[in-house]
């Protein structure tokens, strides 16, 4: 490939991995080590990326390995290159059986009680950036590393299927939000639906907002009935009678 391929003389693109809305994904080799990893970077530049918060990474969070400006190409952030799937991709060939179901119930929450501890919340979490890497899932979108996104974004930002009511109704994400798209994601892992499936944008709102959804027992018998109830709970349509935090809901579930 050409030095045109090369970001910020260092980081060369190989294959385009993903987009979505937000931005693109791409392998790409490193130039130093010559290490496959990934990077991010937005689908329209809007100036530079902004500084990444002093944490403590959690494990069950994507590894960042470097960030930077390319006067070409905009902001960028590099990532360790996962190999694996997606939940989606998982729960596309069938849902998770109990052994998988429940890992997966308590990495997700591991990791998203770490982003609420530091004092984040997610508001977006979907089947889509929970990624089954060998033994262990990964969040790969964190809040604190969001780019700029293209265009203008309507009130309603986020997946439809796991967003929650009080954000359909245009109040602000909060770490109950966060439980209750987690209870749509451990709902769809055991039964292979989404709490409101719906055929369109509009019936899924519609749904959320006004029914409550079918009990997880009746669309996945034989499921632990004591998680079963726990994971409806994360469903309550008022927040109030939510768990404060992920850290409280892992409380619960223990």
């Amino acid at each position: 490939m050409s030095e045109e391929s090369l970001i910020a003389g260092r980081y060369r693109l190989l294959e385009l991995l993903g987009a979505g809305g937000e931005a693109e994904v791409y392998r790409v080799r490193d130039e130093r080590d010559h290490a496959d990893v990934a990077l991010r970077r937005p689908r329209q530049p809007q100036g530079e990326a902004g500084p990444v918060p002093a944490l403590d990474f959690h494990p069950g969070w994507v590894r960042l390995l470097d960030s930077g400006f390319d006067p070409a190409r905009g902001p960028f952030q590099v990532f360790e290159l996962l190999q694996g799937e997606t939940l989606r991709q998982a729960v596309q060939r069938g849902p998770l059986d109990d052994a998988a179901w429940k890992k997966f119930i308590t990495q997700s929450l591991d990791a998203v009680a770490a982003l609420h501890d530091a004092g984040w919340v997610h508001g977006d979490l979907n089947a889509d950036n929970f990624f089954h890497a060998g033994t262990a899932w990964k969040l790969l979108e964190l809040p604190f590393l969001r780019l700029a996104p293209p265009g203008p974004r309507s009130t309603i930002f986020g997946s439809i299927h796991s967003l929650s009511p009080e954000q359909l109704q245009g109040q602000p994400a909060d770490t109950r939000s966060d439980l209750y798209a987690l209870g749509c994601l451990f709902y769809y892992a055991a039964t292979g639906e989404f709490p409101q499936p719906g055929q369109t944008r509009q019936e899924v709102v519609i749904g959320i907002l006004r029914f409550p959804p079918a009990p997880l027992l009746e669309k996945s018998p034989g499921r632990d009935p004591r998680l079963a109830g726990w994971v409806m709970g994360l469903l309550e349509r008022d927040p109030q009678k939510r768990a404060a935090s992920a850290t409280e809901a892992r409380r619960l579930l223990e």
